[in-house]
């Protein structure tokens, strides 16, 4: 079957592209032909496209400015262009590209459509009426796969469509025990199970392990919505106590204070201050970077939950810092289902200082291998089945 495979894959956000991809690749496991179909999550794609979103010559001159004169451009220009390389070798994707559903092809090309994974239900973070397919012909079969809601309750505003579009579904599935109870209290049934980046074959992701050797220990860091200047001199200290090296991750960094002399000085002393830490800031790493550093970390402190199933991937000892974000408050149940199945342990801190003294005190987490080699077969049963079944019933019309 040629199965359209609508998602969250258009942004920078490393875990973001890995989810999609690795949807893409499970569905090519089972026999299948997958397609993503290129939906923009913004008008201008701008969270994909970053500062090159910025277009016109008016932006390209401010590009040109915030370049020489701001911090973090040049960097998120270069994480840009490492993301879309990465997208065009990696990920299938429509001939087609829109933002608006009315503005989508009449014919999509595809036999089926899967929805998910990542935050397409969280009316928090984006509109889930493109996820919930109300506007696709009711002809083409659809399911969802590891759709994630992220809130502890339905937005009352889209509580009509939530129930509507849960009812076009032939099969609903969802990442959080959370997002099963909030389905079913809308009259439907949906089954818990693990992120796609979890079910495909692990070769796939052994091809973007760091092979380099180094004698010293690392702690990576990876956050979202957290301020760098905070985090910085606590890493610091960290990488002195330990004599460890430390690669911190912004989730995105482009700073400037204006193009007067106050805000040139204000930026000037912030371009030394990170220049002289010896802390590895990197803002420009994309994809490949990421998944080479977290393959070859000791310790990895982090709030994200991508970071989280790359931590669960390649083993290792991770830590996962409470958010501070009132959204992602909302969406901590996810990361928080872990602590109490699959991963025992120190696992959840409150904060960085707890989360790094906990690292410095040699404490470990364990996997409990069994229940996530079952939940993983788990999934993939379900989502066969369901394949199967579409597929046996498009082949008898």
């Amino acid at each position: 079957m040629k199965i359209g495979i609508l998602t969250y894959h258009s942004e920078i956000n490393y875990g973001s592209t890995l989810q999609a991809f690795a949807m893409q690749e499970i569905y090519r496991e089972l026999g299948h032909d997958p397609i993503i179909i290129d939906r923009y999550i913004t008008p201008d794609n701008s969270l994909l496209l970053g500062p090159l979103a910025r277009t016109g010559l008016r932006n390209r001159i401010r590009n040109f400015i915030l370049g020489i004169f701001g911090v973090g451009t040049r960097s998120m220009i270069k994480r840009v262009k490492k993301t879309l390389a990465f997208h065009k070798k990696y990920l299938n994707k429509t001939p087609y590209s829109f933002y608006n559903c009315e503005d989508a092809p009449s014919d999509l090309g595809v036999d089926m459509i899967s929805v998910g994974s990542d935050q397409i239900w969280n009316a928090n973070l984006y509109s889930p009426l493109p996820y919930l397919l109300k506007w696709v012909d009711k002809k083409i079969p659809a399911i969802s796969y590891a759709a994630s809601i992220g809130m502890p309750q339905l937005s009352p505003r889209y509580l009509n469509d939530y129930k509507e579009g849960f009812a076009r579904f032939k099969a609903i599935s969802v990442r959080e025990k959370q997002g099963v109870q909030l389905v079913k209290e809308m009259g439907f049934e949906a089954t818990q199970v693990v992120d796609p980046t979890l079910l495909i074959n692990p070769e796939i992701w052994e091809k973007f392990k760091g092979t380099k050797k180094t004698k010293r220990r690392k702690l990576i860091c990876y956050t979202l919505s957290e301020d760098l200047l905070t985090l910085l001199p606590i890493l610091e200290k960290f990488s002195k106590e330990n004599n460890c090296d430390v690669v911190l991750f912004p989730d995105r960094y482009e700073k400037w204070d204006g193009l007067n002399a106050k805000g040139i000085a204000n930026t000037l002393r912030l371009q030394k201050r990170l220049q002289k830490s010896p802390v590895k800031i990197y803002i420009s790493a994309a994809i490949k970077e990421f998944l080479n550093e977290i393959s070859t970390a000791t310790w990895i402190v982090t709030n994200s939950y991508h970071a989280l199933m790359f931590s669960v991937i390649y083993r290792k000892n991770v830590r996962i810092i409470v958010p501070s974000n009132t959204i992602r408050k909302g969406m901590h149940a996810r990361m928080e289902e872990f602590s109490d199945s699959i991963i025992t342990g120190p696992l959840m801190q409150n904060d960085i200082d707890c989360a790094l003294l906990s690292c410095s005190r040699g404490e470990s987490i364990h996997f409990n291998e069994e229940i996530l080699n079952n939940r993983i077969e788990d999934s993939k049963m379900w989502l066969k089945q369901q394949l199967d079944e579409i597929s046996n019933n498009i082949s008898c019309q």
